[in-house]
Formats: structure tokens, C-alpha cells, sequence
């Protein structure tokens, strides 16, 4: 139910519960033109409570029960005077803070004011004492307004929540974005490289034109399947796989070695598992290093991949010999190429292994490789 109707409704019940009560007893305590007027301020209260959460409404309800103080000093015996509680709560709690307290407690006063003035009152000798009265009325005044004002911080608090939350959703979106960005530099940065690489080998050997486009189209499945699953969160398909992870690691050599580049594999101690996210993170920096020394290492380059399971992290060392750039050395142009952006290349990975807890380091040898070095902590 909307808060809207939630306000016509409780203006009904009010008034279908309170309204006739009061009219009764209106009539029967002061007959003639104030029984009418106390009826027509009663009436425009209660219509004025379908609209509770305006300022002008609690003046309207406030100027009906200022009509009740001028006509009779009994007017407590109204029972529609508890929609006054009522409409300073939800002036203090919706509109305005301030004016409620300030009208109440002025009310309270000319309340007992009259009360104490009014000739049928001294006649019938009725109580309590006009300070006593104040003091309640007042106490009433004070703590709808204070029960308004927690429920105005508590509505504050929930709007804060819901920015937050917003906000929450905003950041894990840009972040996912840039999650698939790197994804998908990954996956084409490797396919490209074994591609080109295939591609200027079949210039100079075109016997072997057949196995070359073979290689070629494999890459090329493969990365559409890998770009498949970096942006299966957008939009989810069934028969979709898995992304990729250290099971797929011999796949990648064996691409990495097809493209030309010599690739040794040393594993040592014992697997453990690290979680799908520490798995991926494996994959890609393992991925990134030997596009990296695909695209920058010069001819006769190797490249050995070292993966040790070790008591507390799993530790992955990607090298290369740098080979002969023709006076340029692979390692430093790998160095400078892969940390082109944040979210790109090297940067991009150090960023991953970063987020999970871990450690990346690059360095160039003195021989003119260029060094990956990561570490993935296992999962608590």
C-alpha cells in the first residue's frame, strides 16, 4: 500500500470511529450554532488527516481544535481532539520540524486558558487544576513531536541506505565492466598475438600453409569461446563453460608453442585449490605473460613457466630469454608496452592478484628476459 492511500484509509477509520462520537457529543453539550461549528471543525479535521504528511494540513487540523478552545472550554471531551497528537507526529515526522512543537505547545496554553476561563466549567466545578492541565497537554504536545522527529531520522536513515545502496550498485557495475574489459584484453591480446605470429610464420614457410590456418582457427574458437564466458554475466546462455583456469593451462602452452615460442613447464609440490576467482587470476597472469613475450621477445626466445605449490601461496614464475630484438631488448619493451592503462595488460593483472590478497612483481634481466612473478595466498 502506497503511503498515499495508507493516509485515505486512516482518515476513514478516524473518522468513521471518532466523527460520530464526537458529533453526539457536540450536540448534546453545547446545542444550537456552536454544536454546528464544532461539527464543521471536527468534519474538517478528519478530512484534513487523508492529507497528514503536508504542513497545511496540520493547520487546518490545528485552526479546527483553535474553533473547539473559542466555542467551549470542554472541548476534551471531544473525541476527535486525538487527531491533534496525531497531525503533530506526522508534520514533525513528514513536513516541518519546528512549527508543530511551536503551535502545540502555544495550543496546550490557550487550552488551559479557556479552560480556566470557562463559565460552564467554574459552575460544574470541574478539575483538574488549569496548571495540571497545561502540563499534560503540553507533555502530549512534546512527545508526538518527539516520536515525529525519530521517525523523520529513521526515514533519513533509510533514504541514506537506499543512496548507499545505489550508490553500491553503480560502483559494482563500473566494476564489472571493467572486469569484463580486462577479460576481453586478455583473451583478444593472446589470440592476436599467436595469430599474427602463425601469420607471418606461414609467409615464410608455405608448406606448411594448412597447419598454420589450422592453428589459426583453433585460436580463434578458443578465444571466442573464452569472450563467450567474460561476458556470460551480461547475458547468460545455456551450454555456456566455465571460465578458464589452471586446467587449462596446457592448452594455452600448447597454442604458445604452435605460435612459435618454445615454452618449458616446471610444476612443483602439491595443488591446492584457490577458488574459481584465484583460479582465473592464475590463468590470466600466466595468459599475459606469454602473450607479452609472443608480442615483445625477439627471435630464439624461450620461456619457461614455473609453478610452485608451496604451504601457504601457490607462486607462478613466467620468464623469458628475450632472444634477438635487432637492437632493441624484448624485456624492456615488454615493460613499457604492457603497463599502457590501468586494467590493461601487466597493470590490469597486478590489479587482480592485488584484490585477491596476493603479490605481482615484474623486472627485466640483466640478460635482457623479462620476469612475472605472482603470488596467489590459498583461500582461508
Amino acid at each position: 500500500m502506497t503511503p498515499r492511500r495508507a493516509d485515505v484509509v486512516l482518515a476513514l477509520v478516524a473518522g468513521v470511529t471518532l466523527f460520530p462520537l464526537s458529533l453526539t457529543v457536540a450536540v448534546l453539550s453545547a446545542p444550537g450554532v456552536r454544536a454546528a461549528l464544532l461539527a464543521g471543525a471536527c468534519l474538517a479535521a478528519h478530512a484534513a488527516v487523508a492529507y497528514r504528511r503536508r504542513t497545511w494540513a496540520f493547520l487546518v487540523v490545528a485552526a479546527a481544535f483553535a474553533v473547539q478552545v473559542a466555542v467551549t472550554g470542554l472541548f476534551l471531551v471531544l473525541p476527535s481532539s486525538a487527531l491533534f497528537p496525531l497531525a503533530v507526529y506526522s508534520c514533525a515526522a513528514h513536513a516541518r520540524r519546528h512549527p508543530p512543537l511551536v503551535v502545540g505547545l502555544a495550543g496546550a496554553g490557550a487550552a488551559a486558558a479557556r479552560f480556566a476561563t470557562d463559565s460552564s466549567v467554574a459552575a460544574a466545578g470541574l478539575g483538574p487544576e488549569p496548571w495540571l492541565l497545561l502540563a499534560l497537554l503540553a507533555a502530549v504536545v512534546v512527545a508526538a513531536w518527539g516520536l515525529g522527529l525519530y521517525r523523520r531520522t529513521q526515514l533519513a536513515h533509510l533514504d541514506l541506505l537506499r543512496e548507499r545502496a545505489g550508490e553500491a550498485a553503480a560502483r559494482a557495475t563500473a566494476e564489472e565492466r571493467a572486469r569484463i574489459a580486462r577479460e576481453m584484453h586478455d583473451v583478444v591480446a593472446h589470440a592476436l598475438a599467436v595469430i599474427v605470429a602463425q601469420a607471418r610464420g606461414g609467409r615464410f614457410a608455405p608448406a606448411r600453409a594448412a597447419e598454420i590456418l589450422a592453428t589459426i582457427e583453433e585460436t580463434g574458437r578458443a578465444a571466442l569461446t573464452d569472450m563467450r564466458a567474460a561476458v556470460g554475466v551480461l547475458r547468460a546462455t545455456p551450454g555456456d563453460g566455465p571460465p578458464p583456469g589452471l586446467t587449462g593451462l596446457p592448452d594455452l602452452v600448447a597454442r604458445t608453442r604452435d605460435a612459435g615460442l618454445p615454452v618449458e613447464e616446471i610444476v612443483r609440490g602439491t595443488p591446492r585449490p584457490l577458488g574459481p576467482g584465484a583460479d582465473l587470476v592464475a590463468y590470466r597472469v600466466v595468459q599475459e605473460a606469454l602473450t607479452n613475450t609472443l608480442k615483445h621477445a625477439g627471435a630464439g626466445a624461450r620461456s619457461t613457466l614455473r609453478l610452485e605449490w608451496t604451504d601457504d601461496a601457490l607462486r607462478i614464475t613466467a620468464g623469458d630469454t628475450g632472444g634477438d630484438t635487432g637492437g632493441d631488448t624484448g624485456g624492456t619493451a615488454s615493460a613499457t608496452t604492457c603497463g599502457d592503462g590501468p586494467g590493461n595488460g601487466l597493470a590490469g593483472m597486478r590489479e587482480r592478484v592485488t584484490a585477491l590478497g596476493g603479490t605481482l612483481d615484474v623486472r627485466t634481466e640483466e640478460e635482457g628476459g623479462f620476469v612475472v612473478e605472482a603470488r596467489l595466498p590459498y583461500p582461508a
